[in-house]
């Protein structure tokens, strides 16, 4: 039976602290809103008057709680449509960057193109990735010109220099090419 040496023995909490804060304090929002949405309905319900005396009460209902079930119920159901929509926009500023980085990987990286780099909008939650992206996409951008330049000197020297080639020089140049190829772990 194999076991996997790169598990991990716990499990970490507090990976990216500042935006797990972030996040914290707009979940609690969000159900902040929304149990005091439901409690301002509760009590605006509640506070109305049962009738003109407490004896009419006992005779329209046959006990409070069948009073204050449709104020319950109303209120719950009102404060989870708040929560709704405040959950609907939250998740965009996480999921909308990390969209249109994985589209951009996909389609213009995979396609060769180390040139993207990625600009987010401020308060996109994902801007450490965006810059750690960027900057592994400029150390791999510098380490294919380091290939490219020995190969063009090579194709340039073979095209112009035929009849007098200098194998040192194409020796050389494939030496420097293939120390800048060994870079990559493939």
């Amino acid at each position: 039976m194999r076991v996997n040496k790169n598990r991990r023995k716990r499990i970490n909490f507090s990976v990216k602290r500042q935006m797990q804060v972030r996040l914290l304090l707009k979940i609690l929002l969000i159900i902040s809103v929304s149990v005091g949405l439901m409690g301002i309905i509760f009590y605006i319900y509640s506070n109305r008057e049962i009738a003109s005396t407490y004896r009419q009460f006992h005779i329209q209902a046959k006990n409070f709680l069948d009073y204050l079930l449709p104020a319950v119920v109303g209120s719950l159901f009102i404060a989870l449509i708040a929560a709704l929509a405040i959950g609907i926009f939250f998740p965009h500023r996480i999921a909308g960057p990390l969209y249109r980085i994985e589209r951009d990987l996909k389609e213009k990286v995979g396609s060769g193109d180390l040139t993207v780099r990625f600009v987010l909008r401020k308060g996109d939650e994902v801007h450490d990735l965006a810059n750690a992206i960027n900057t592994t996409l400029e150390m791999l951008g510098q380490k294919v010109k380091n290939i490219k330049e020995p190969i063009e000197k090579l194709d340039s020297l073979l095209t112009e220099e035929k009849e007098h080639l200098d194998y040192e020089k194409i020796y050389a140049l494939v030496k420097e090419a293939k120390k800048a190829s060994e870079e990559f772990k493939v």
